[in-house]
């Protein structure tokens, strides 16, 4: 792979602030939201200008889903990006929480005593009711990163997801424990490099 993976999760949503689960349910970006969006976008053109890119040479890949969508718009244009529906890869969506997508902690424990502690003890494997587990999401983004590395060894990728399914994405790139996956960062105000078989960090001024 000679060019990098910039990953990123989609800026902070209404759900995220009411800490709701969301999985393959929408909410919209807040205000901090939009904010980290266009920040993650002008840090993009200052990392592409260091490396010697161009905006128009990256390759874009993104989640559906409409916080991802939102997202992309918002730091694709802060960054000169060009994409189209045809970057949209169902593959790259969050994890589904089944019959909890859209509950809160409380919500769910009163609905199922005792499942948000069950799947504290197996997180890796424990399925929600109609939902995946990570085992399962890995089952999907492996593919979908293999292709995305078969891009970056033309052109630099640009690939906006989710929290959880971004850091399953990490992790098949670091080739690391699945317990070392479960304990990655899932921030909304910086992104990652992955490249040469390193993920680096990058901060953003929203993160400031």
């Amino acid at each position: 792979m000679r060019h990098p993976i910039y990953l990123f999760r989609h800026g902070e949503t209404a759900w995220n602030a009411e800490r709701r689960a969301q999985g393959h349910l929408d909410s919209p970006l807040t205000e901090a939201g939009r904010g980290q969006a266009r920040a993650m976008g002008e840090t993009l053109v200052q990392e592409l200008r260091l490396a010697g890119y161009e905006p128009s040479a990256v390759i874009v890949r993104a989640s559906p889903l409409g916080r991802v969508r939102e997202t992309l718009a918002i730091a694709a244009a802060a960054a000169g990006l060009s994409h189209d529906d045809q970057c949209f890869d169902h593959r790259l969506r969050e994890m589904s929480w089944g019959e909890w997508d859209g509950l809160n902690g409380a919500e769910i424990e009163a609905r199922w005593p005792g499942a948000m502690a069950a799947r504290r003890l197996d997180r890796w494997h424990y399925q929600p009711p109609g939902g995946e587990n990570y085992a399962m999401a890995v089952e999907r983004a492996q593919p979908a990163l293999e292709e995305i590395a078969v891009l970056a060894a033309e052109r630099p990728v640009a690939l906006f997801a989710h929290g959880g399914i971004g850091r399953v994405l990490r992790g098949l790139f670091l080739r690391v424990p699945d317990t070392e996956i479960l304990d990655m960062d899932q921030p909304q105000d910086a992104f990652y490099r992955l490249h040469q078989g390193t993920a680096a960090r990058i901060g953003t001024q929203a993160g400031a």
